[in-house]
């Protein structure tokens, strides 16, 4: 997932490399965007289990103005339509995904203290929902 992210029009400009999960290397430059899994619940039939795990990930952008971190958001899920990762059907990865953003609206325009200044930060909350394929 992280190599679909930077792999987005726009994220490599926007960020570089600065796609992490789970953590946010100390002293790393904004802005920046860090994964989180928060959940993850292996899915069963009536039989056995399914093959699919559902998720909940969270994205936190991180940014030097509540804009960016914003705008950045936004490259990864633009709201009010079926793009980037909202709606995704896709594999990669040698795994099926299927996302879909459940909140947007949790975003704050928080203020961070670091030693370089104030940061903010808007946040992305998926539900994503993964399976391996066959033979991968």
């Amino acid at each position: 997932m992280r190599a679909y992210i930077l792999a987005m029009t726009g994220m490599s400009t926007a960020v570089a490399t600065r796609v992490d999960w789970g953590l946010s290397p100390q002293g790393r430059p904004y802005p920046s965007v860090v994964l989180w899994n928060i959940s993850a619940i292996q899915k069963m039939n009536l039989a056995a289990p399914s093959g699919w795990v559902r998720s909940h990930v969270q994205i936190d952008t991180w940014g030097t103005t509540f804009k960016q971190a914003r705008d950045i958001a936004g490259i990864m899920a633009p709201p009010g339509r079926k793009a980037g990762l909202n709606g995704l059907r896709e594999t990669f990865g040698g795994y099926r995904f299927r996302i879909f953003v459940i909140d947007r609206d949790a975003s704050t325009d928080e203020d961070q203290a670091v030693s370089s200044g104030v940061v903010h930060r808007a946040r992305l909350d998926l539900d994503v929902w993964h399976s391996k394929l066959s033979g991968a």
